[in-house]
């Protein structure tokens, strides 16, 4: 590549060095002339005026060595502290955020070979990051290939698949779970976001209460499931059902969990049909119970009158009676056996897992759902139990609140027992038994509101079992929860090696937020770890106070320091106003276009939505945040996020004596802005989230790091902008 010489004619090819002599020399040259004219002032008057002419030749001295002295500061600023700030502005730029120092800069021209030598060193060192990102590349191309055809498999499976942190943050999502989880609930899936805004959370986190522990106990070695289990959930909005498996995620050591992957299934229409199937066959079984015991009474009715009235003999009696009997007694088997059926069909849908008795007893003891302070000591046999062991823990859960608050007591004792049909749960406790009355109202209320509408009579009826108080033979009282045991689990089994989470697309997934730890406080977090949605809003003009609305709305999601551009929000609104001329030809919204479209009030909660607990960043904030602050009566939503800036952070960087433009800072880091975008606001959006990941290592190399910091810097600005403005 060509490299500029620095060589230049006439008075611009001067040295700095000369330059700066030349500035003292002109002050010296200054002084010795002004000195000389007062001299020869002084020496022409006489002697009588001598002292007139002293003061007025000194008093006009200061005031011209003063000029000078103020002349040639300016000068020396001009020509070389403004261009050297500048310059030095440039390369900080070029080092920490990519961009290039200008090719030609007239305000330079008078530094001699700076310039010319900052700008190869900045070209310099775009070619090494080029040779660098080209040799990474070069070296990651194959990878990538392989990699590739695994995020093809996955993108386009059928099955949902996500992969969350322990606190139940996504890290990664595929097509098929963003479609089913958005579409049935309305909340966003993105990376960042709790999957538990999505998922009935209770099961979610019991399958990881049991994994964890599973882990913790070692028990996974021998389990014949590993670190899986499967649970079984809904959608929040309640529209949707799954099926799914929970798959512990360990880090590289195998020391320690950091995560979890799901995969599920849409099973609503299953379930639905299932629930139908065994509710018809209850009602086929309870009905057909009903008349064959009213036509065995009849029968006894008619054989007893024949007796009496001796119209049959007594041989013939006896045969029709055992006749009826028998009957009633096979009728009676094959309704238990459609019952069974029904049962089965309804529990058959639901997974019924192995679930160790000491972690059911754990999980229990651990509930705590209603924040009692209660103590439970657990013993008895150690089986292996086939049970929906969320459900379970909620049941008993429910049974041991319900019973501190009608005894008083709060200590229980968790035991299971080995029975000959299988297994018991005895929930032991002080005082008397409660009443199987008040034990049926606790059995009709739903659980937590974390699985639903769901009830403890739902429970049983998965199960195929019931619950009631009486006492043990000690003479505790006790409610007893009959379960099954998990077949052929008598000794532990050998598993299968777990399989390995498989990757996703790229713009889906960043495992880098595995090993970030969670900030005390956001204020305290480097920016790079905080999630930020970075808007813009088109409006119908720029006066607010004067009746102007909005008329779009778009962000985007900045996580771990990547811009998601497939989790973004772009909306039109109706402004409830015309749109002036003067405003379609900046944005391009017509009348047309709005008409239909929501109003501010319903568009709002669902952009709140959005953000969530992400900063909130605009160019020139204050702006758009005044007319989502003026809709907060209509919307019903306060924005109360942290908001920064990007006119103010790079104000503290450049000073306010730069142009701040959005379109000066992006083509200051080489961002190109489509023209079609630009003056959307999707498009600004963008434009102004790569700005944002520019500013960032510029700021750190000021020592900017926390949100805090950033925060400090932007309001000095606003004070200094007030200041200017009161002058």
């Amino acid at each position: 590549m060509p490299r500029p010489s620095g060589r230049q004619g006439g008075v611009e090819g001067w040295s700095l060095r000369f330059r700066i002599f030349l500035f003292f020399a002109l002050i010296v040259v200054g002084i010795l002339a002004v000195l000389l004219g007062a001299g020869l002032y002084v020496a022409r008057g006489g002697a009588e005026d001598l002292a007139d002419r002293l003061a007025l030749a000194g008093l006009v001295s200061c005031f011209v060595l003063a000029g000078l002295v103020t002349w040639v500061w300016l000068k020396f600023d001009d020509h070389v502290a403004r261009p050297l700030e500048r310059l030095g502005a440039e390369l900080s730029a070029a080092v920490h955020a990519g961009a290039e120092v200008p090719a030609d800069d007239a305000r330079a021209r008078y530094l001699g070979l700076i310039a010319p030598a900052l700008r190869e060193a900045s070209q310099e060192l775009a070619a090494a990051r080029r040779d660098v990102e080209a040799r990474v590349n070069a070296a990651t191309l194959e990878a990538e290939r392989q990699k590739g055809r695994l995020e093809a498999v996955l993108r386009d499976l059928e099955q949902g698949v996500v992969i969350s942190t322990l606190d139940h943050r996504i890290l990664l999502y595929n097509r098929f779970a963003r479609s089913l989880l958005e579409s049935a609930n309305g909340a966003s899936c993105g990376l960042g976001r709790p999957l538990t805004d999505l998922f009935v959370a209770q099961p979610l986190r019991h399958a990881l209460e049991r994994l964890t522990r599973r882990f913790a106990s070692r028990r996974h070695e021998t389990h014949r499931d590993g670190l899986a289990a499967p649970f079984i959930s809904a959608t929040v909005s309640g529209h949707e059902s799954v099926r799914g498996r929970m798959s512990l995620v360990l880090d590289p050591e195998g020391a320690r969990p950091i995560g979890y992957v799901v995969t599920f299934d849409r099973v609503t229409d299953e379930l639905a049909a299932g629930i139908w199937r065994d509710r018809l066959l209850q009602d086929v079984t309870r009905d057909m119970r009903q008349r064959v015991a009213a036509l065995s009474m009849a029968a006894e009715v008619l054989l007893r009158r024949s007796a009496a009235t001796g119209e049959a003999e007594s041989g013939d009696l006896a045969g029709l009676r055992e006749t009826v009997a028998e009957e009633t007694r096979v009728l009676g088997e094959r309704l238990d056996r459609l019952d069974q059926v029904a049962g089965d069909l309804l529990s058959g849908a639901w997974p019924m897992t192995e679930v160790f008795s000491t972690t059911l007893l754990d999980c229990i003891a651990a509930r705590r759902s209603e924040g009692r302070t209660l103590t439970f000591e657990s013993g008895g046999d150690t089986l292996w139990l086939s049970c929906d062991s969320a459900s379970v823990v909620e049941l008993a859960d429910r049974i041991v609140n319900r019973i501190a608050v009608e005894t008083g007591t709060r200590h229980f004792r968790l035991v299971m027992n080995r029975r000959a049909s299988g297994a018991s749960l005895d929930i032991l406790h002080e005082g008397a038994p409660v009443s199987v009355a008040l034990l049926e109202t606790w059995l009709d209320e739903a659980l937590d509101d974390s699985l639903g509408a769901m009830t403890g009579h739902d429970v049983l009826s998965r199960h195929k079992t019931e619950m009631w108080p009486d006492r043990d033979e000690a003479g505790t009282a006790r409610v007893r929860l009959p379960l099954a045991l998990a077949p052929g689990r008598e000794e532990p089994a050998p598993r299968q090696a777990p399989l390995s989470p498989l990757a996703e697309r790229p713009e889906f997934y960043d495992f880098d937020l595995f090993a970030r730890p969670a900030p005390a406080s956001m204020g305290e977090a480097p920016l790079r770890t905080l999630s930020f949605v970075v808007f813009d809003t088109e409006t119908t003009g720029l006066e607010p106070s004067r009746g102007d609305e909005l008329v779009s709305i778009a962000g985007v999601r900045i996580v771990n320091g990547r811009v998601l551009r497939s989790e973004a929000f772009d909306t039109l609104i109706d402004p409830g106003r015309p749109i002036p001329a003067a405003s379609t030809r900046v944005h391009g919204i017509t009348q047309e276009m709005v008409a239909g479209a929501q109003a501010a009030g319903e568009v709002l909660p669902l952009f709140h939505r959005f953000v969530g607990d992400s900063v909130l960043v605009a160019h020139n904030a204050a702006f758009d945040m005044t007319f989502l602050t003026r809709n907060r009566k209509a919307s019903g939503v306060a924005f109360d996020q942290p908001v920064l800036d990007t006119v103010l952070l790079a104000g503290h960087l450049f000073g306010a004596g730069e142009s701040l433009t959005l379109d000066a800072l992006a083509e200051r880091f080489g961002i190109v802005i489509p023209q079609e975008a630009r003056h959307t606001a999707l498009g600004d959006a963008l434009a102004t989230a790569e700005v944002l990941l520019k500013l960032f290592g510029l700021l750190e190399a000021r020592g900017v790091v926390t949100l805090d910091q950033a925060i400090e810097v932007s309001n000095r600005q606003v004070s200094l902008r007030r200041r200017q403005k009161g002058y």
